[in-house]
């Protein structure tokens, strides 16, 4: 988030699909001027990613648009790179991936699910983002992301971007943190009161 928030202006639109880094953005990305973080909170569903941020482009075509994406979501609309393309648009797609439909996850894993049927495998993003005449890339190091996100904003047309993503975090963050917090709460409720009367 904070590399995205360096190369965004104040008016840059950030369109999330929908997956773990929606909660971190919606908790932790400042925005400056309103209806510039798209997100689908109450339906939440997954593919809205890619064609919000197209229309955000055709409406705002002279500012930065980014979507941001789980691979999860982003394969269920990726066949609109092409409607991308074909309309010029300057766009950038960050693909954030993990092999895993990574909120599905998360959510079994906090109510002590088994693991099942979560994970995939991916095609070569760089190689599908050229099979549309898009640009892809890939970022394999935390220090490229920065630099990656400005050049494909400069160079301009439809950037994609697949960054590999270790969600290790969210466990200690979303899981562990929250369920001290809820014994804490717990234990502090179930304590008894002790009332003090003046005489």
């Amino acid at each position: 988030m904070h590399e995205v928030r360096q190369v965004m202006p104040d008016d840059g639109i950030v369109a999330l699909d929908n997956g773990m880094y929606k909660i971190w953005f919606a908790r932790n990305y400042r925005t400056i001027t309103a209806n510039t973080l798209l997100l689908d909170n109450a339906l939440a569903a997954m593919g809205a990613g890619l064609p919000s941020a197209i229309m955000a482009s055709l409406l705002h075509p002279g500012r930065r648009v980014m979507a941001v994406c789980g691979d999860g979501g982003f394969m269920m609309n990726s066949q609109e790179l092409e409607t991308a393309v074909r309309l010029g648009l300057n766009l950038v797609v960050v693909i954030l991936e993990d092999h895993a439909y990574g909120m599905i996850r998360w959510k079994q894993a906090v109510d002590g699910f088994t693991d099942y049927g979560m994970t995939f495998d991916n095609p070569d993003f760089v190689a599908y983002a050229q099979a549309y005449s898009a640009t892809g890339t890939h970022v394999t190091d935390a220090a490229q992301l920065g630099p990656a996100l400005e050049h494909a904003f400069t160079q301009g047309g439809v950037q994609l971007l697949a960054v590999p993503v270790d969600y290790s975090e969210n466990t200690r963050v979303l899981i562990d943190e929250l369920q001290h917090e809820t014994a804490t709460h717990q234990d502090t409720a179930d304590r008894p009161v002790h009332h003090t009367t003046r005489s």
